[in-house]
């Protein structure tokens, strides 16, 4: 089940990063067993500054 949180700030603008996360889940049990966030995003920052956003996201989390 793919579900959509809020995170860290932004390292940009230091408004929540947009966290889409993939949650997996046994049949056995209610509750997610398993959480990986499978993007970061930050609708402002991603449209008017992708340049810096893709650095700033791969020098924090290693990924862009």
């Amino acid at each position: 089940m793919n579900i959509t949180r809020y995170g860290q700030p932004c390292p940009l603008c230091h408004r929540p990063l947009l966290l889409d996360v993939l949650q997996v889940h046994s049949a056995q049990s209610d509750f997610p067993t398993a959480e990986r966030v499978t993007e970061r995003r930050c609708p402002d920052c991603q449209t008017t500054r992708p340049k810096q956003w893709t650095e700033a996201m791969r020098d924090h989390y290693g990924d862009a």
